[in-house]
């Protein structure tokens, strides 16, 4: 009884970021049913330039136009391209040439093109290699991890899992990689066709997904911000909503390049 009144509680708290996050994968459904390639580009890049956006702030950079044109072309370069984290190498090497050259603008402008810039090429990549099949299966860890470590951490939690981020807790981690990598396991398998290297994909995932999590926090931390943005209602920015699936996109490739089926990954 007490158990159950405590979950009432959890949702009549956060009623807002259940709205949002309902209306979130309503739209997820639409656009991955719909599989159309130019559609999921285009909403993937509109994420992109809000994530750019947001990183300025965390990066205690001045936004300049610079940015959204140089991201626009490289994520146009990506969907002509069957490597797209490519776009994104060539965007950094350009911008660390003018850097060396000019000694006009300082290093840290780098960052925005490596996160979140990077993962999103990641992501397009995932969906490049298995259709809707992969984000399917990324978003599916993604969301069972970070909702098992959310309700773990609030119904079992009592160890703090780091200091960057003090009200996440070992149970709560524990709890959300034993959600993401058993969901995942299952998924994976359409992908391995092995369900024990579908639990190692899964894992490996699961646990990309909490330090996505972590690294968003710390970000937001040194930057003393409490949320990357407002686009949002109860979840924030861009960047809150998608720091676990930012690295478990990069993980998800590292770890399939290693399976014989899929070793000719392109970049």
């Amino acid at each position: 009884m007490k158990s159950t009144d405590g979950i009432k509680k959890l949702f009549s708290a956060d009623k807002q970021r259940y709205i949002t996050g309902a209306i979130l994968i309503a739209a997820l459904v639409g656009i991955l049913f719909i599989n159309s390639k130019p559609l999921i580009w285009f909403v993937l890049g509109a994420l992109l330039l809000l994530s750019v956006r947001e990183s300025l702030a965390l990066y205690t950079l001045e936004s300049s136009l610079h940015f959204y044109i140089w991201t626009a072309l490289l994520w146009i370069g990506a969907y002509f391209t069957k490597a797209p984290l490519y776009c994104g190498l060539i965007t950094l090497i350009i911008y660390a040439s003018y850097i060396a050259y000019s000694k006009k603008l300082p290093l840290k402008i780098l960052l925005p093109f490596l996160y979140p810039t990077l993962p999103f090429l990641c992501i397009w990549s995932v969906y490049g290699l298995l259709d809707r099949l992969g984000i399917i299966c990324l978003i599916a860890v993604v969301v069972c991890t970070d909702t098992g470590a959310y309700f773990g951490g609030k119904l079992f939690g009592k160890t703090p899992f780091s200091p960057t981020s003090p009200k996440k807790t070992i149970e709560g981690v524990i709890v959300g990689l034993t959600c993401g990598t058993a969901i995942g396991a299952i998924l994976y398998t359409g992908i391995t066709h092995s369900f024990p290297l579908a639990a190692i994909v899964a894992f490996v995932v699961a646990l990309a997904c909490v330090f996505g999590d972590l690294f968003e926090s710390y970000l937001k931390r040194e930057a003393n911000l409490k949320d990357s943005g407002t686009i949002f209602p109860g979840h924030g920015g861009v960047l809150d909503r998608l720091d676990a699936t930012l690295f478990a996109a990069v993980a998800m490739l590292f770890i399939l390049s290693f399976l014989p089926l899929y070793s000719e990954i392109a970049l």
